[in-house]
């Protein structure tokens, strides 16, 4: 092996350690950023499908505050029909 292929040698490995150092600095800043990821989800998640607290809760409590008005609806529906049948009751009545 003459100089020549020697210094290429040389050229040729610190390319492949500065590769090498770069993807280590890759691995470690795309596990940082898989960490902020994680906990955003973390934070997502937790909001969205908490049985206590989250949408889901509020989602439960819309439904059954639905169904309970949706009850109501009908008996008061039939109370307005009915007073307003007697009106007309009582204006043709003679």
């Amino acid at each position: 092996m003459n100089q020549a292929d020697r210094t290429e040698f040389d050229i040729i490995h610190q390319k492949i350690d500065t590769i090498d150092k770069n993807i280590n600095e890759l691995k470690i800043y795309n596990e940082a950023e898989h960490m902020k990821n994680r906990t955003d989800l973390k934070f997502i998640k937790d909001n969205l499908f908490n049985p206590h607290e989250g949408l889901w809760a509020e989602t439960k409590l819309n439904t059954i505050f639905r169904q309970s008005t949706s009850k109501w609806r009908g008996v008061v529906g039939i109370g307005f029909v009915g007073l307003f049948f007697k009106h007309l009751w009582d204006m043709f009545k003679p």
